[in-house]
């Protein structure tokens, strides 16, 4: 017979697993950022302490290019540099996932 792990030694699961489950709920057409990486961008901001949309865009404007590259934010031109998502797309992205897809 096997001991199921005490609460102190499970491993809880990578943020970036349990957002990958969620469902996209952009359509298709004009998407240029990854769905999971504008969820982690708003999720560093207010975790660095952003507390309001405006605050979390200039996290997001001002974030290094290895944070961004590590959050998967979207590259663009010959150089291949990293895009932060703006603020209206992180506010549409955030207020669009449904929390009743958090619990699957």
């Amino acid at each position: 017979m096997i001991k199921s792990p005490s609460r102190q030694h499970r491993v809880p699961p990578l943020l970036v697993d349990r957002l990958s489950v969620l469902a996209d709920p952009r359509r298709r057409r004009g998407v240029r950022h990854p769905f999971v990486a504008v969820l982690l961008v708003a999720a560093c901001a207010v975790k660095a302490g952003a507390r309001s949309w405006a605050a979390i865009g200039q996290w997001s404007r001002a974030a290094p290019q290895d944070t961004l590259a590590r959050l998967g934010a979207r590259t663009a031109g010959a150089l291949r540099v990293r895009v932060a998502p703006s603020p209206s797309t992180i506010r549409r992205v955030v207020i669009a996932v449904r929390p009743a897809d958090w619990r699957t």
